[in-house]
């Protein structure tokens, strides 16, 4: 009975260390709230004392802004505005076409795209011969194509 009397009391005093120490942080944290509006304050007053406008201080410390929002994208520990920064560049990025991800393929000068024709069986009127278009023009149809013309090799699908 006694010992479960120890016990309790034991887990309260670690309650209250623990309840403390949230408490030191919550103090620390409202301190640093108190200088960002300091800082915020200062920053305004500096633009009307220079008759600047924020924007031209963010500009001039822009390239410091960006090493550090670079080096914390990998960090795990990073606050949650850096991975919502990540991840509205990247859909801003991926929407804009501006993220070239991977190079597109570019067909080489000597290696001209083929023609296209329907899948189909094409008949040559002048050899009799027959050929079946599935996927990629057979070597048979890329011959008649340069030999007769596309459009001509088209009028002759069966």
């Amino acid at each position: 009975m006694f010992q479960q009397y120890e016990q309790l009391e034991q887990q309260i005093a670690e309650h209250q260390a623990k309840i403390e120490e949230l408490q030191e942080q919550m103090a620390q944290a409202e301190r640093r709230k108190e200088g960002v509006i300091a800082f915020d304050k200062a920053l305004v007053n500096l633009a009307a004392e220079y008759r600047m406008e924020e924007e031209d201080f963010f500009t001039a410390r822009g390239d410091l802004i960006v090493e550090w929002l670079v080096s914390q994208l990998n960090d795990e520990d990073a606050p949650d505005y850096v991975q919502t920064l990540k991840s509205r560049v990247a859909r801003h990025l991926k929407r804009e076409g501006g993220a070239p991800r991977r190079a597109r393929r570019v067909v080489s000068a000597n290696k001209t795209a083929e023609p296209k024709l329907e899948t189909g069986h094409y008949r040559n009127p002048y050899t009799g011969a027959t050929v079946e278009k599935k996927k990629r023009n057979p070597k048979g149809l890329n011959q008649w194509i340069d030999e007769y013309g596309l459009d001509t090799v088209r009028e002759w699908k069966i």
